[in-house]
């Protein structure tokens, strides 16, 4: 197939951003013309549940983009389950994902195109330098290392979700029946052809930051969870700890030590046994929320729109 009659569909999660929709819009129509010069280009924005004017701003202010649509979740379900329901409901040769905050370089994208051009599957942006705080900046830093390095599956340090792919790379991320879905490590996990595009983070456009300190942390342990078994491989090798600690328990009984080395033996055994049904849990639980085949997100189809030439995938 000729790349000028594949069609790419940049997928924008939208959440109470109306502070800064008519900023980023500036910003993303260029880039679309550009893009349009060797492709179809649509624009998917993902309205995650707002709450403030952001739709009503995208449907007067969105009209350059020429064929958009904007997708309405019946409340917010999350920033990665946004993306995954803007993927779900468009139907093109290639994605992008990008955040409407201005934080991601829209220019990038052009440069995302011609890696996919060059025959890679996958481009991504890696995330060399942000302005936040030092403690959330450590936080990710310490947060990033963990998963490259203990990882079950090969993940790429600082890689965000900005990125753009083919078809059989969305498929791979639409096939994952996860509760919690992480999508940059499943792009790095799939095996496909990866370029990276080292980039600074830019500051946001204008208002403040969605996530809080606490959403940070849930995010941190819902990727580690989804990324890597390490936890539970270590709860097997803490057998051999405690029955290091048995020994010394029984030897102290037999030789007749005090009650305060007795209960030293007791109390770290406790801990070593509470700590892993701590840890078995919360995989169980992961395990169980994704057995019952819940729906990731609902869609408010009287609230979601298709124009110019956009139409929705998969719309019952």
């Amino acid at each position: 197939m000729n790349f000028k009659e594949t069609t790419l569909t940049i997928i924008v999660p939208i959440f109470n951003e109306e502070l800064v929709i008519e900023k980023f819009l500036s910003q993303m129509i260029p880039v679309v013309k550009e893009l349009r010069m060797n492709q179809s280009v649509r624009v998917l924005f993902v309205n995650n549940g707002s709450t403030d004017s952001s739709p009503k701003l995208l449907l007067q202010k969105a009209s350059a983009l020429e064929d958009f649509g904007i997708l309405t979740l019946a409340r917010n379900f999350g920033y990665e389950t946004a993306l995954v329901a803007g993927l779900t409901h468009a139907d093109s040769n290639y994605f992008a994902l990008c955040d409407g905050d201005g934080e991601d370089p829209v220019n990038l994208l052009i440069e995302f195109q011609k890696s996919i051009m060059r025959g890679n599957q996958i481009a991504i942006g890696i995330r060399k330098n942000r302005i936040e705080s030092v403690v959330t900046k450590s936080f990710r830093s310490l947060s990033y290392s963990i998963l490259s390095k203990l990882g079950d599956d090969p993940f790429r340090k600082n890689a965000g979700n900005f990125s753009m792919f083919s078809k059989v790379a969305r498929d791979a991320i639409l096939t994952e029946n996860n509760s919690y879905p992480f999508l940059r490590s499943t792009l790095s996990r799939t095996g496909y052809r990866i370029e990276e595009f080292p980039h600074n983070r830019n500051p946001r456009i204008d208002g403040k930051s969605k996530y809080r300190k606490i959403s940070l942390l849930k995010f941190a342990i819902a990727g580690f969870m989804t990324t890597t078994t390490w936890p539970l491989r270590f709860v097997s090798y803490l057998g051999g700890l405690n029955f290091i600690v048995i020994a010394g328990y029984m030897l102290a009984l037999a030789m007749g030590h005090g009650e305060a080395q007795i209960n030293f033996f007791l109390l770290t055994l406790g801990w070593e046994l509470l700590g892993s049904v701590g840890v078995v849990s919360l995989y169980m639980a992961r395990i169980y929320k994704n057995s019952l085949g819940r729906p990731l997100f609902y869609v408010d189809w009287n609230e979601s729109h298709a124009l110019g030439g956009f139409e929705f995938a998969g719309r019952k």
